[in-house]
């Protein structure tokens, strides 16, 4: 039988979020039949049973795929670490009866109905996607489409969020044409395995609205986001959670309150709340011209 399913991949660094990604997609789906898988990155058993006990918490199922960083992802060059690679081998693991796959980062969550993208049309396109938000800056994505090798006058699609027709990623061999991109050109690649996919999929990519993918620098003039992505270095779950996310912090708490990962999220200080409402203002005022180019180019795409 033909389903779909949902992929978060994780080490244990991330498993707390990584449950919260998939709880809140379960949360904002009508269609139950859907599956809930999670990479597991080189995890022990003791840490399967965290997240097995997580998922009946909150009256779910959490299929974990064990996975073992692979030799060739462990000498990868640089910042290339064996978590950031993992995607690049998911196929291998992938149950061979799903058709339809929504992946997401651990640093996302799903806050509006998602149904929509287990039944859109994909145009005979392999993936869907939404413009990473240097696309809104031409002169930064050209040349990181020239550095990296993709076509010139494309798109560049961000990778928190990708929806695959992964019966075509299959049959195409699409995953493992990306892990050979890698070993020839990771030196090239300052974005991670977002640079190896663009490659891969350059030009057999379906766009998707924003509101799909909503990183951060797009929060402003995104109307009605169905999918956060926490993009930059500061998370909801931190004490220096950026002024913009200091909402999403509750559901954090609360989804991990119950649980042995409930210090994983750290409330911030008073301080901390004025020092980050601080930043939020000196960036609105310092990044007019930067935001107004984002909001001309995503207001439009």
């Amino acid at each position: 039988m033909q389903s779909s399913a949902v992929i978060v991949c994780s080490d244990v660094n991330m498993l707390p979020a990584a449950c919260c990604t998939l709880l809140s997609v379960k949360r904002n789906l009508v269609d139950a039949s859907v599956e809930f898988l999670l990479l597991g990155i080189d995890l022990k058993p003791n840490e399967i049973a965290e997240v097995e006990n997580f998922a009946r918490l909150h009256d779910m199922t959490i299929k974990v795929l064990p996975y073992v960083t692979p030799e060739t992802a462990k000498q990868a060059r640089g910042r290339w670490s064996g978590a950031t690679l993992a995607r690049l081998y998911m196929d291998l693991q992938i149950p061979e009866n799903v058709e339809r796959l929504l992946y997401l980062d651990a640093d996302v969550l799903a806050v509006a109905p998602v149904d929509e993208l287990f039944t859109m049309d994909l145009q005979g396109k392999a993936l869907a996607a939404v413009d990473d938000y240097v696309m809104a800056f031409p002169e930064k994505a050209g040349a990181r489409q020239r550095k990296i090798g993709m076509g010139e006058g494309g798109r560049y699609f961000n990778a928190g969020v990708l929806l695959f027709d992964w019966s075509v990623c299959r049959e195409k061999g699409l995953f493992a044409r990306t892990r050979e991109i890698f070993e020839e050109r990771s030196h090239l690649f300052e974005n991670n395995d977002q640079d190896a996919l663009n490659v891969t999929f350059d030009g057999d990519w379906l766009v998707l609205d924003p509101r799909w993918n909503t990183q951060t620098g797009l929060l402003p003039f995104v109307d009605r986001p169905a999918i956060f992505h926490f993009t930059g270095r500061k998370k909801p779950w931190q004490a220096t959670v950026p002024w913009v996310h200091r909402q999403m912090a509750r559901h954090y708490a609360e989804d991990l309150g119950n649980t042995p990962w409930a210090s994983f999220c750290r409330q911030p200080s008073m301080m901390g709340r004025v020092a980050g409402f601080v930043s939020h203002l000196g960036k609105q005022i310092g990044g007019l011209a930067r935001l107004a180019r984002m909001r001309a180019y995503f207001s439009n795409s």
